[in-house]
């Protein structure tokens, strides 16, 4: 992949405390245009923090550095003016919460209607107009009518769509989808992961679709990323990541969903992920890992080749590729344990 297609994320490090605790640490993902990439965790494993970077909308006392490129151009190297034209008129976000992120005074077609006003030199005509064909391609029926409605007027899912229309009112590059069907019924859901699915296809868009939910993931993404304690830990194609895998993290989030036919007992992941700033010596995992080794409390463990473009933070890999799923133990290795904060 070529740094003028799609987006390119090398070494960022988001950190607090005037640089002093690293939250999201020497995180690299690469998304060619028209891709999705999956990146999913534990809650606090640092997936919205990282939309959050590339979109440029980090909370305050956050501080970025390395490298994020879309399209050739470098963000973080943008004026504050630039990164905010940016936002809009080439990366799209939909957030986790729709009723939150709408103007609850503000009539949904003018919404976005200012999006693209704000983005183009069209007239007030012309924004409606666009408006209008934007809310027929989600699914919304009487968009004419719809235009003049407020989003308490709406169900969660009409409101969720809206904010799809929204996102894509600039015609965007890469399009940030932040849970975005957390708070939606089964049938809603499915129908809103089609329609962002459809259109990434239809217009080529980078996707970053951020999910603890693997399920949906592994129906939506070309490939998956998989966070914890703010780093990936592994990384590749849907289908080998899911049904290989060779970090023992991704292997226990897999033993803690249910499959259609399994007979497997789901098991959760025992302990809790460390804290920012208290982060194991080691392997950050190390603590809860079944597998965890002496050597895996000694130093960093860097990302190593694991298949065709597959790559897992891990020791053990050569252990990993030969268990399948519900192999492993949900119990720590509590000699690690001890050591590995040392």
């Amino acid at each position: 992949m070529t740094n003028d297609e799609g987006l390119v994320v090398e070494d960022l490090r988001v950190s607090f405390g005037g640089g002093t605790v690293p939250v999201i640490r020497d995180l690299s993902l690469q998304i060619p245009a028209g891709e999705a990439l999956g990146l999913v965790g534990e809650s606090g494993s640092g997936k919205s923090l990282t939309a959050r970077a590339i979109l440029g909308l980090l909370p305050r006392g956050a501080q970025a550095t390395g490298r994020i490129v879309l399209d050739g151009k470098s963000l973080l190297d943008l004026s504050p003016a630039a990164r905010d034209r940016m936002r809009g008129s080439r990366i799209g976000m939909i957030f986790q919460d729709p009723m939150s992120s709408l103007n609850p005074v503000l009539r949904v077609g003018d919404a976005i209607a200012q999006v693209i006003r704000s983005h183009e030199d069209v007239d007030r005509k012309t924004a409606k107009s666009r408006t209008i064909e934007l809310l027929q391609r989600v699914g919304l029926n009487d968009a004419r009518r719809r235009f003049y409605a407020y989003p308490h007027q709406f169900s969660g899912g009409m409101r969720q769509r809206i904010m799809i229309a929204m996102a894509l009112a600039a015609n965007p590059r890469l399009l940030l989808a932040d849970e975005p069907t957390t708070a939606l019924d089964v049938v809603v859901q499915a129908g809103i992961l089609r329609l962002i699915d459809g259109l990434r296809r239809s217009r080529k868009m980078s996707l970053l679709f951020v999910s603890h939910d693997l399920a949906v993931v592994s129906r939506m993404c070309d490939r998956i990323a998989v966070m914890y304690a703010g780093s990936i830990v592994e990384e590749g194609p849907t289908v080998q990541v899911l049904h290989r895998p060779r970090m023992p993290y991704t292997i226990g989030l897999l033993n803690s969903i249910p499959g259609p036919q399994s007979s497997n007992r789901l098991a959760a992941i025992s302990g809790f992920p460390p804290q920012p700033g208290t982060l194991p010596r080691g392997c950050t995992f190390a603590p809860r890992c079944p597998m965890a080794i002496e050597a895996c409390a000694q130093s960093a463990v860097a990302m190593v080749e694991v298949g065709s473009d597959h790559r897992a933070r891990c020791l053990r890999t050569a252990d990993t590729g030969k268990i399948s799923r519900g192999e492993t133990s949900a119990e720590p290795n509590t000699s690690v344990s001890a050591v590995s904060h040392a």
